[in-house]
């Protein structure tokens, strides 16, 4: 759980950081796993998108007590997983321009926060995701752009101040969490060297989740309880995938 002094400082700066959920020689053998894991079926039109519903290694990230617990201390005990992506950074990717999370989701009520576990080294040199602390306070307006990336859309740079942005840096295995409005980008990786991580976004039973707005479609969506109890749920649940 968050104490009462990191739970201030999240509020404040829509951001924590200081936990990991593995070593970094054990982030050797789940980086193996979850490379493997992207060749095989898949459960969306995209291989790296809600990896949780059908394998075993990225279930048990996203359930890990290290990251649940902390959460729960922001959104309560009762905890589902609604979404997970794995980021790959790769060599010459260009970059993720400033933008909020929620601008691209529909939920009822908009009620999320979201894990960021590194699986590779995250550094400034691999681009490294950056934050503006104290931004989730305020809902920018956002723009289409050609230049930002996967997304489509970027905040309208007219509103955004990075003079005090934060850079993430984090070994394999450690992750940060952050709120649904916190303005967050990368620059392009031009290191050499991939930066992978897996994003995982929480949420509480009794939000609805449009499952039919996920891109990429998800046949048999549903979320995941990974804490406490499944109270007033508004969604199908899925089973955790068999343990192998």
């Amino acid at each position: 759980m968050l104490r009462d002094d990191e739970l201030a400082a999240y509020r404040r700066d829509g951001f924590h950081r200081g936990a990991r959920v593995g070593s970094v020689r054990e982030m050797d053998r789940v980086r193996e796993r979850i490379d493997a894991c992207l060749a095989e079926p898949i459960v969306a039109a995209h291989p790296d998108v809600h990896r949780h519903l059908d394998n075993r290694t990225v279930y048990d990230i996203c359930a890990h007590p290290e990251i649940v617990d902390r959460v729960a201390s922001i959104l309560g005990p009762d905890l589902v997983v609604w979404h997970s992506r794995v980021f790959h950074k790769r060599h010459d990717e260009p970059p993720i321009r400033w933008h909020q999370d929620g601008v691209y989701w529909s939920l009822e009520p908009l009620v999320s926060v979201s894990a960021w576990i590194a699986i590779d080294a995250a550094e400034r040199a691999n681009a490294c995701v950056e934050v503006i602390p104290g931004s989730h306070l305020r809902r920018l307006p956002h723009v289409r752009t050609s230049t930002a990336g996967r997304f489509g859309h970027q905040a309208d740079p007219d509103h955004v101040d990075a003079s005090t942005a934060v850079a993430i840096e984090l070994e394999p295995g450690e992750f940060f969490l952050f709120d649904t409005w916190v303005l967050h980008s990368s620059v392009a990786n031009t290191s050499g060297r991939r930066r992978t991580a897996l994003s995982v976004r929480y949420t509480t039973p009794d939000v609805t989740v449009a499952a039919n707005t996920l891109s990429p479609s998800v046949s048999g969506y549903g979320v995941q309880l990974v804490r406490g109890q499944l109270r007033d749920s508004k969604n199908r649940v899925a089973p955790p995938p068999d343990p192998g």
